[in-house]
């Protein structure tokens, strides 16, 4: 699958997306943690690293990740896992932080992901994970041959917790940063979302324009799940 991100995400040097994502999850996240030293963090499906280097302008981390492609991230304490069948090769209660986008839809094993995404967390530390919505995505889910197992917000939510996690909740996500900035506004991707799907882009060159996005991302919404992993009592 070698042309996979370019068929699937084709490059777009001008989208500031990646950033502001990385930067909302930190800020919401990831900022309040007090710790005596560099935070650990590991991205499940880190593929080249490029959000755990936009994780580290925000702050200062160490940075770990897992594909199952061997991707020779510089910069990062990479090791190639099949999350489908293996367990992450790092330690217990090792990790303060551990993120995925868009990887538990390419998944079929979701209890190895989330029980192996508990095992290597400190207690205390956090998951946070990002994956399409079926409800919102469910015509176009299997439009990525590659998707496997689409998710509610329900199931995630209640796949956390029954994993363990505490504090555990899933949202609807929409993927448009004015949002994050100002909620009062979120009328206006939901009277969007009401447009015809035809609207949304049709071809490559359509992709990267802006009123496309806006139309695509207020119609197809993502489910942001985060959770605990308890302290000892």
């Amino acid at each position: 699958m070698s042309k996979y991100a370019e068929i699937i995400y084709p490059k777009d040097d001008k989208n500031q997306y990646p950033f502001k994502l990385s930067k909302y999850i930190y800020d919401r996240f990831m900022s309040r943690q007090q710790l005596n030293r560099k935070p650990k963090i590991l991205d499940i499906g880190c593929s080249t690293g490029k959000a755990l280097k936009r994780f580290n302008d925000c702050g200062e981390f160490e940075l770990y990740g897992i594909d199952i492609r061997d991707e020779h991230v510089d910069g990062i304490e990479f090791k190639t896992c099949d999350i489908e069948k293996e367990k992450i090769p790092f330690p217990d209660d090792y990790f303060d932080f551990v993120y995925s986008k868009s990887v538990l839809e390419h998944v079929r094993n979701t209890d190895n992901f989330i029980e192996e995404s508990f095992r290597v967390l400190r207690p205390g530390g956090m998951f946070i994970g990002l994956t399409p919505d079926w409800h919102s995505q469910y015509k176009y889910f299997w439009d990525d041959y590659t998707h496997v197992k689409p998710f509610t917000r329900k199931g995630l939510r209640d796949c956390l917790l029954i994993h363990g996690f505490e504090d555990s909740d899933c949202e609807y996500f929409y993927q448009l940063p004015f949002i994050w900035r100002f909620p009062q506004l979120l009328f206006i991707p939901k009277l969007i979302s009401l447009l015809p799907d035809s609207l949304k882009w049709k071809t490559l060159e359509q992709r990267n324009t802006k009123d496309r996005k806006i139309i695509r991302f207020s119609k197809e919404k993502m489910l942001l799940s985060y959770g605990t992993k308890p302290c000892p009592k």
